[in-house]
């Protein structure tokens, strides 16, 4: 991710978006984030969380369970909003957007922001139509199809800390599958050279963009 700080875009970009009204209220918080292609927008992971508007491009927004399983919630496009749940709940939601295309968003940090953003009634009023349309298309949707393999690869890539799964029971039970199932999938990973064994019933990705891949 780039960031830019000049005054003059950060109101260009304004004018691009059907909320400039709202936003530019919030000015003085505001930058531009600019995103490759296959870049990771917003995810749990990230140190720093953003509120931002969707500009130029498009992005796909996506749910993991703790199982591995994933659902696919939508495509964010030009004035869509990302990290709406993140300035309510300071535990980091399981909720994905990777970049399409190259993408441009207004943005602004919610930690250093959250004061401001919840005394602003305009801004407030927004959260809710943007959540309650996300939460429509929620109780719509079905888990994208996938096998336990591919489960066990999702979970490592986005549940376990740098790709590394630790104990092979607690992540078994994660998985809803057994501990033997889970021990017969890592071994052939293993020999196919997509997981290192690091030690006993810890295995570590060998290839981070390999699910990507996949997808």
């Amino acid at each position: 991710m780039k960031r830019y700080y000049d005054k003059t875009l950060i109101e260009t970009c304004l004018k691009y978006t059907k909320y400039e009204s709202i936003m530019s209220t919030l000015q003085e918080h505001l930058f531009v984030a600019q995103y490759e292609k296959g870049e990771l927008v917003t995810a749990p992971l990230q140190q720093e969380h953003l509120f931002q508007i969707i500009i130029q491009g498009s992005v796909s927004i996506y749910f993991i369970r703790d199982d591995g399983t994933v659902y696919s919630l939508a495509n964010g496009q030009k004035n869509d909003l990302l990290g709406e749940m993140e300035i309510f709940l300071r535990q980091p939601s399981n909720v994905y957007a990777e970049s399409n295309d190259d993408v441009i968003c207004l943005a602004l940090s919610i930690e250093t922001s959250r004061s401001a953003l919840l005394e602003n009634c305009q801004f407030l009023r927004l959260l809710c139509e943007s959540l309650t349309q996300k939460m429509e298309a929620i109780t719509t949707i079905d888990a994208a199809p996938a096998s336990l393999k591919q489960r066990v690869l999702t979970y490592m890539q986005y549940k376990c800390s740098k790709g590394e799964l630790k104990g092979l029971q607690k992540a078994a039970f994660r998985l809803n599958c057994s501990t033997r199932q889970l021990q017969r999938i890592l071994n052939q990973y293993e020999v196919d050279g997509i997981v290192i064994k690091t030690g006993k019933g810890t295995y570590r990705l060998a290839i981070s963009s390999f699910l990507s891949e996949e997808q």
